[in-house]
């Protein structure tokens, strides 16, 4: 019997501390002790912001822009992002825990050597997005479109793609050992015949995939 799991929902209060803007709560977080704690932000833009350590938990954000952000440490804890801008934004080291994107834009986002764990993406816009020596424990991508996405030394421990459009994604050295793919569009694929063994897919799929197997379908 297959192993059930689901991802765990952000823990976040329901009295969040409203009127510092985002920048300026973080310069005082990075003043203090670099932890930031149950906030909501609203239409905020977060604009070249750099440092050491920052722990962000329990805040919410809605409608915010992140464009450039470089630290040496980055981590969000139970986080909820609805309708977040994110497109082209470059993470180093960048920890994701027990977080929810909810209708964001996240075109061209580029996550290095990051941790997702408990991680939700629904109805996001994932495409061109690279994520590249990163692992993703529990981490799901519903009804998001993930054209040509990059997916680079990723280990993926508990993966679920649910409706997801992952047209023309390029996998190098990512093993889709028992992911299901069967609800998701997985045209023209970029992957090694080793990272491709043990997928889960229908058998309208495999045809779409018959070129990587090396066999000609005829009527």
């Amino acid at each position: 019997m297959a192993e059930k799991w689901k991802v765990a929902a952000p823990v976040v209060s329901a009295q969040l501390r409203e009127g510092e803007s985002l920048a300026e709560a973080i310069e005082r977080a990075l003043d203090e002790d670099g932890d930031l704690r149950g906030m909501h932000f609203t239409g905020e833009t977060l604009d070249a912001m750099e440092g050491g350590t920052l722990d962000i938990s329990g805040c919410v954000f809605e409608r915010c822009v992140f464009t450039e952000m470089d630290f040496k440490r980055l981590s969000f804890v139970d986080c909820v992002f609805d309708k977040c801008e994110w497109s082209n934004l470059r993470m180093v080291s960048a920890t994701f825990q027990r977080v929810s994107f909810r209708n964001c834009r996240m075109t061209g986002v580029e996550i290095m050597r990051g941790v997702l764990m408990n991680a939700s993406f629904d109805a996001c816009m994932l495409d061109y997005a690279s994520l590249s020596e990163t692992k993703l424990d529990r981490v799901s991508f519903a009804e998001c479109r993930m054209r040509e996405s990059l997916w680079a030394d990723v280990k993926l421990v508990k993966v679920g793609f649910d409706g997801a459009d992952l047209t023309r994604a390029q996998w190098m050295r990512t093993p889709l050992l028992g992911v299901d793919m069967s609800s998701s569009v997985i045209d023209g694929w970029n992957i090694s015949l080793f990272d491709l063994r043990g997928v889960k897919v229908t058998a309208a799929q495999v045809i779409s995939l018959s070129g990587l197997l090396g066999v000609e379908i005829v009527e």
